[in-house]
């Protein structure tokens, strides 16, 4: 197992994901936090040096495209995954997002734990 001590943040307003998703990235040697709305994990980047974000999409309060812009202004630096269930205008948000350069790759719901990590491996 890979002792590679990158940190990973996870947001999504899934508690269940969250968890689910830090488990399967520590098995695998990272270290890795979650958070469960857009503005803790704004939060947790000023303080915190990520080397790559896992990101839901649809959340309430800040959306997944808000907070990306966000976490540019704040870390230029970290890459960025965007997951989603279905919803209907994901390929809208999808596009735009890949538009303004800002989708560093892309994951549907449901995922599998070799999908994860594998992204995590090549991105964090």
């Amino acid at each position: 197992m890979a002792e590679h001590g990158k940190r990973v943040l996870i947001i999504d307003d899934e508690e269940t994901v969250g968890i689910g998703m830090s488990e399967m990235l520590k098995d695998a040697g990272f270290k890795a936090d979650y958070v469960t709305s857009g503005k803790d994990g704004l939060d947790v980047l000023k303080d915190t040096e990520c080397s790559l974000v896992f990101m839901d999409m649809i959340m309430p309060g800040l959306g997944g495209l808000e907070t990306y812009r966000e976490i540019k202004k704040i870390r230029p630096g970290v890459k960025v995954v965007l997951f989603t269930g279905y919803f209907k205008d994901a390929d809208r948000d999808i596009f735009q997002g890949v538009k303004e350069g800002m989708i560093d790759a892309y994951i549907r719901k449901p995922f599998f734990s070799e999908e994860i990590v594998s992204t995590a491996s090549r991105y964090a």
